[in-house]
């Protein structure tokens, strides 16, 4: 049987994680392991290593579903880097969790026949409002490594692309944000000029709305399925 693949938005765990409950994620009572759902950035779980980690972790492993998680611009990323990296479905990924795996940036993977590009990270515009490796981390942007990395692996074979924020003409049609000085979006609007015209879908999270736009979709409360 083919697996089933949902998407939705940023989950800031604890304040937007209800969107995974039973009531507004029905789907789930029908759901296994072989099926996905994709968390696109801010995912929140890797914070602090407290019992509130401790219990949404759990709650998050009794899951029926696979959670597949984008890294967005508020994470702990001097925590995660500790994670161990190991080969999932053709590209590189930190399974933390029986169910619970990090999609890392620049990588491709194919899960049920769809190639799938993860693009997570952000500018984080609140910046002066945050401390240092305590509530803010400079690798909530690419290195160069990294964007060497997606620069190499964009070519005929992408299907869909899963990022936190998008390319800088999306900023601007969808968003009517002219002063846009995220350099993820202009990493990610290399990605769109090479692939853009032939790619099936671009989902995104971010930007806390939900709207649609051509290929592109914006998630923070819906959970959509790909087909």
């Amino acid at each position: 049987m083919i697996g089933l693949i949902y998407v939705t938005g940023d989950t800031h765990i604890p304040i937007d994680i209800s969107k995974l409950n039973t009531k507004n994620f029905p789907e789930q009572s029908n759901l296994t392991r072989n099926d996905y759902l994709v968390i696109l950035g801010d995912f929140g779980l890797f914070w602090k290593n407290d019992k509130t980690h401790e219990h949404w972790k759990r709650w998050l492993e009794e899951k029926p579903f696979s959670i597949l998680w984008i890294d967005g611009n508020h994470e702990n990323f001097d925590w995660i880097k500790t994670f161990p990296v190991t080969e999932w479905h053709g590209g590189k990924v930190q399974q933390t969790s029986d169910n619970i795996i990090h999609l890392m940036r620049g990588e491709t993977y194919e899960i049920e026949g769809k190639v799938f590009l993860a693009a997570g990270g952000a500018n984080s515009i609140d910046i002066m409002y945050r401390t240092p490796h305590v509530s803010w981390w400079p690798d909530e942007l690419w290195s160069y490594e990294e964007q060497d990395n997606i620069l190499s692996k964009i070519d005929d074979h992408i299907d869909y692309v899963l990022s936190h924020t998008c390319p800088c003409d999306i900023v601007r049609s969808m968003f009517r944000v002219k002063d846009n000085t995220d350099p993820t979006t202009k990493l990610l609007q290399e990605v769109y000029d090479e692939i853009g015209s032939r790619i099936k879908g671009w989902y995104f999270g971010h930007w806390h709305e939900d709207k649609d736009l051509d290929i592109f979709h914006c998630l923070y409360n819906d959970i959509k399925q790909i087909e």
